[in-house]
């Protein structure tokens, strides 16, 4: 409860993004410390874990302004309260410390980590859930001179642009790791990265990389 009463004061609400994780800082109450919050309101909400049979835990939850259901988040309201200096802050970081060159091209699944150096503001915020609205003509409109300091900053804005990027920096890599282990590029057409081989970094287990080279090869995928 004390945790998300700090919640409410920091945010102004108690719509806890799922992957949200306490600060291990004041003024955070201490015993909550690193606890993953946002977890634990999605349990509260789905399946009433911690107020079953407990009238007076669900009173306080509901004295506070504990919303049971949400309804789904539109186009504008998807930021859960975080705000564009809390976006731009994680994006320098990103840029930083995973993506110095090139365009910023965050992966969908990139939560930001619960550790320094990354600004205690930005901490567990699913930075690569909200670059599709960040990218909207919506929210670059709500927020004035947010797409000045993106392009400053050198955010990609084209999201199938990024997507192709992606796509194409997964094959280089696994393009690297298979000469690394066999000696060449030859790469044979049924071949796929095995899973759960250690030997492979994880994001590339499964990946066809055989049908990638023969697209590469035959349609000129990714250099064209």
């Amino acid at each position: 409860t004390a945790a998300l009463q700090m919640y409410k004061a920091a945010y102004g609400d108690l719509k806890v993004p799922s992957r949200f994780v306490v600060p291990s800082l004041p003024p955070w109450p201490e015993p909550a410390w690193s606890m993953k919050l946002g977890q634990r309101v999605a349990s509260i909400r789905s399946t009433g874990k911690y107020v079953q049979d407990n009238d007076t835990r669900r009173q306080q939850l509901e004295d506070m302004g504990f919303l049971w259901r949400l309804r789904a988040p539109s186009r504008d309201s998807a930021m859960n309260g975080i705000t564009f200096d809390q976006v731009f802050e994680a994006l320098q970081m990103y840029k930083e410390q995973i993506q110095p060159e090139g365009k910023i091209n965050v992966p969908s699944n990139f939560v930001v980590p619960n550790a320094d150096p990354w600004p205690e503001s930005t901490r567990g915020m699913p930075l690569g859930k909200k670059i599709p609205v960040i990218r909207s003509k919506t929210y670059l409109k709500a927020n004035p001179g947010a797409a000045d300091r993106l392009a400053k900053l050198g955010f990609e804005f084209d999201g199938k642009a990024a997507a192709n990027d992606q796509r194409y920096q997964k094959v280089y890599d696994a393009l690297k790791r298979y000469k690394e282990v066999n000696g060449d590029l030859f790469v044979p057409q049924p071949y796929v990265v095995p899973d759960g081989d250690n030997g492979w970094p994880e994001n590339l287990w499964g990946l066809r990389l055989g049908a990638r080279v023969n697209a590469i090869r035959s349609q000129g995928t990714f250099v064209r």
